[in-house]
């Protein structure tokens, strides 16, 4: 594990603040923010009747709720890693939480941009979130719970990220486009460094307490992805759509949407069951 670590340690030594690097002036009114593939409402009545003026007034709103995502999951790890201070915490992955704090920080600042640049500061985004806060933060940087949480929130938002990438980069706004692109390229290594604290804290846990583990992250990850994958009726109520609270429930029964939000997560549940269900001697590295 501190090979691994001290690897991601040095390529996260060069600090990168998307304030000052982003070209805030590439902004394009006329151009989404988001492909329309990707949006809470494909597939479904509510959106089949945008205008393309509508249409582009969404992808605002979903991108604005992406950032109020990061928003909160970067202000939860800020706070539970600073709480204690690292003082307990081995030098090697100090360093790495360290990083992360500046460099969360640095990505709440950019969201918060996008999020006033959509004119949507105030508005509720997220769903219910109150319990996931609630465990978050309580729950120790030492804990295997902790890092879960960490890697789920950071592998789910950076795969939708990624599904706007693929689905029509060239098409949204570059202001868009560059601020997906440089986020995803820290959370990469935010994400390798939570599978690997992760995978060592799962090698030091008992048969029942894995058990345990992996039942416990089964019910908060739907609970994770119906707060950030689903609109609010507040989100959607700042579009002036007809029936707001109509679209928001056909969302949260939407196939598509449920089929999207699962390839989103498919990449952290396949990851934590496959290393739950080993052995506890090989879950750690040398």
């Amino acid at each position: 594990m501190s090979k691994t670590l001290r690897q991601l340690a040095e390529l996260g030594a060069e600090y990168r603040d998307p304030i000052a690097v982003i070209d805030w002036s590439a902004a394009d009114e006329l151009r989404p923010w988001l492909p329309p593939e990707v949006l809470s409402l494909a597939g479904l009545p509510a959106q089949a009747a945008m205008d393309a003026g509508m249409l582009n007034r969404f992808s605002r709103v979903e991108f604005a709720r992406l950032c109020a995502a990061g928003l909160w999951l970067e202000g939860l790890l800020i706070s539970r890693v600073m709480k204690d201070g690292c003082l307990t915490t081995q030098p090697v992955e100090a360093r790495i939480m360290l990083q992360e704090v500046r460099e969360e920080a640095g990505h709440s600042l950019m969201f918060l941009e996008m999020v006033d640049r959509a004119g949507l500061g105030g508005v509720p985004l997220l769903g219910d979130i109150r319990l996931l806060s609630w465990i978050a933060h309580r729950l120790h940087p030492d804990s295997a719970e902790f890092w879960a949480m960490v890697y789920i929130g950071e592998s789910v938002t950076d795969s939708f990220a990624l599904a706007a990438l693929r689905a029509d980069s060239e098409n949204i706004c570059p202001l868009a486009r560059e601020v997906l692109q440089f986020h995803h390229k820290d959370e990469a290594r935010h994400i390798a460094a939570a599978r690997t604290l992760l995978k060592t804290r799962i090698g030091a846990m008992s048969a029942p307490r894995r058990w345990l583990f992996r039942a416990t992250l089964k019910f908060l990850l739907k609970r994770f992805l119906r707060a950030t994958l689903y609109p609010t009726e507040a989100s959607l109520r700042a579009l002036n759509i007809p029936d707001p609270a109509g679209a928001a429930r056909a969302a949260a029964q939407s196939p598509e949407r449920r089929v999207f939000a699962e390839d989103c997560a498919l990449s952290a549940t396949r990851f934590i069951e496959r290393t739950v269900m080993l052995p506890p001697e090989l879950t750690g590295e040398g």
